[in-house]
């Protein structure tokens, strides 16, 4: 089990519990930390947040929904994205209530 370290916008620092052989997206809805969504498959990139510290693997999959200088910032795509090690997202894009 890897630890991911959370911040929500400008709310107090989450710690969650996550297994590597859950994407972060699973990890984050069943937290009840829902985040846009559209394709679920790292084409789109709606659900989109910032890896401040840490290592995802996105198991031979493209994250065709971020360009080259957006991973390059540090974008990663939680839809498709496992934990490798202790993780600090940001920037998370979550749903917005109905």
């Amino acid at each position: 089990m890897t630890e991911v370290t959370l911040q929500l916008d400008d709310t107090p620092v989450a710690t969650l519990p996550a297994h590597t052989e859950k994407s972060l997206f699973e990890t984050l809805t069943d937290a009840g930390i829902l985040l846009r969504k559209a394709c679920i498959n790292g084409a789109c990139g709606v659900c989109r947040c910032r890896l401040n510290s840490g290592a995802v693997d996105y198991r031979g999959r493209r994250p065709y929904g971020l360009n080259d200088n957006e991973q390059a910032d540090g974008w990663i795509l939680p839809c498709i994205a496992y934990p490798k090690t202790d993780l600090k997202l940001m920037l998370l894009r979550r749903q917005t209530p109905k």
